[in-house]
């Protein structure tokens, strides 16, 4: 919420004086954070790995080193415990990125004229299909592609969190639950630079406006639903592993 706040600041500050007359330039869209990419942008997308896991993805993490585990699995099933804690650690990452990025497009959408950009007026910031999903919309329905992108985000810092979870039932050591996800993805996002179109990275992808080739969107749903499955097997056999200890 910091970021996003400066980010509102910065914005609108920016932008105002220049708002009367020239409106077109100054859309809700063309100033949402995912759309007018910026160092707050990176700043946000680069630190959604670490923000994500910091939610309720670390109360499976406390259970297990606490030895309470054992205790709730004395009143409820392992198979039930591993549910609720799996799917709540999935939520809380998904929300922590979903609130502030739908808080930054109020803001924005409050503050500038919610006028549709123009492929010819806002032609110094086009979406292109090599870097944005649904490019098309920017031009016509740009309400459901900020929507989309919401959701992206979301469901990518879900993942995260998972995968968060998912570590504390293997290792007792905080800190590669919590940094694990964040030097992957620092990983990714080098090897993104050097091989654009070979190397994709998690936080880049959900990007509206992103700085680097985004994958065919049928190969992102693809590698998006083989990773979610690996990670809940992982979790089932993570939890049963540690039931046992």
């Amino acid at each position: 919420m910091m970021i996003i706040t400066a980010h509102l600041t910065s914005v609108i500050l920016n932008r105002a004086p220049q708002i009367d007359g020239i409106t077109y330039w100054f859309t809700p869209y063309t100033q949402w954070i995912s759309f007018n990419t910026d160092s707050w942008t990176i700043g946000f997308f680069l630190a959604m790995p670490i923000l994500s896991v910091l939610s309720t993805s670390q109360i499976l993490g406390e259970d297990v080193q606490s030895g309470f585990l054992m205790h709730i699995l004395k009143r409820e099933s392992l198979k039930k415990y591993l549910t609720i804690n799996l799917l709540g650690s999935f939520t809380g990452g998904a929300v922590t990125v979903v609130v502030p990025l739908a808080l930054d497009f109020l803001g924005v959408w409050s503050f500038f004229p919610s006028i549709t950009p123009d492929r010819i007026l806002n032609a110094n910031m086009p979406l292109l299909p090599d870097f944005t999903y649904f490019h098309g919309w920017y031009y016509t329905h740009p309400f459901w592609l900020v929507a989309f992108y919401v959701v992206l985000a979301g469901a990518i810092a879900g993942l995260y969190a998972l995968f968060s979870a998912v570590l504390a039932l293997f290792f007792d050591n905080r800190f590669v639950s919590l940094g694990t996800a964040f030097m992957v993805t620092m990983i990714l996002n080098v090897f993104a630079t050097i091989a654009p179109r070979s190397v994709f990275s998690p936080v880049l992808i959900s990007i509206g406006l992103s700085p680097l080739y985004i994958p065919p969107l049928v190969d992102t749903v693809i590698g998006y639903v083989a990773v979610l499955v690996g990670l809940v097997v992982l979790g089932i056999g993570g939890g049963i592993r540690r039931a046992s200890m």
